[in-house]
């Protein structure tokens, strides 16, 4: 097995299949490699059948057709099994890349704070229908706001900050507005090294297909 791509900074330009494959980690590389070795050995059976002059035609479509349907559920079962993790994997990374304040998170269960978050995201969304009938010169944008809201619930922390940050999300969302453009300028590093890990995992899920070559052979029957 090719030796795992130790960090995404490790992948060349233009990297290829094999590398973005073990740049994946863990169910989702162990789904994904146990697919492809599977594929591997399918490939391999069509190409050692074709070759063989030993058997007709007909014993080779047999024996290479049985060979893909025993194999082909498995084969797109694990490879499910790989976009579904590389999923969560991008989904947990995205929402590590969201800078919140210490003890709050861009998503809450709890009452309290749900109602909290619903009543912010209100406030903020009113601030903003507001500002939208100042014009001229004094007329500020939408995500200008949003960016000082979030920034204001950062800087107040605890609870109420926490409510602030996922009412801006949540005003963002209802506006249409890309909640990156709004969060971006208080990324610090680790918030963009999830952000990569994210976008990267994203990357990888486009690569898995889930088609799995039928036999170079006429199906028998």
């Amino acid at each position: 097995m090719t030796e795992r791509v130790s960090s995404l900074t490790d992948l060349a330009v233009h990297p290829s299949y094999e590398q973005l494959r073990d740049s994946a980690t863990g169910e989702a590389a162990s789904a994904w490699q146990t697919a492809d070795r599977e594929l591997s050995k399918l490939h391999n059976l069509y190409q050692e059948l074709k070759q063989d002059e030993r058997y007709q035609e007909q014993y080779k479509a047999e024996q290479a057709w049985n060979a893909y349907e025993k194999a082909k559920d498995r084969i797109v079962a694990d490879k499910e099994k790989a976009r579904e993790a590389l999923a969560k994997q991008a989904r947990s990374a995205q929402r590590s890349s969201t800078p919140v304040p210490q003890g709050e998170a861009i998503t809450t269960q709890e009452a309290t704070r749900l109602v909290a978050s619903q009543n912010e995201a209100s406030r903020v969304v009113r601030k903003i229908e507001r500002a939208q009938n100042v014009k001229g010169p004094l007329q500020r944008s939408s995500v200008d706001i949003l960016r000082e809201e979030y920034g204001k619930g950062l800087e107040v922390g605890g609870t109420h900050g926490g409510a602030i940050c996922r009412g801006v999300l949540a005003a963002a969302d209802e506006l249409g507005i890309d909640t990156d453009s709004v969060v971006d300028p208080f990324r610090k590093e680790r918030h963009r090294e999830s952000l990569e890990r994210a976008q990267h995992a994203s990357r990888l899920m486009d690569l898995i297909s889930s088609n799995v070559p039928e036999p170079p052979f006429a199906r028998p029957g």
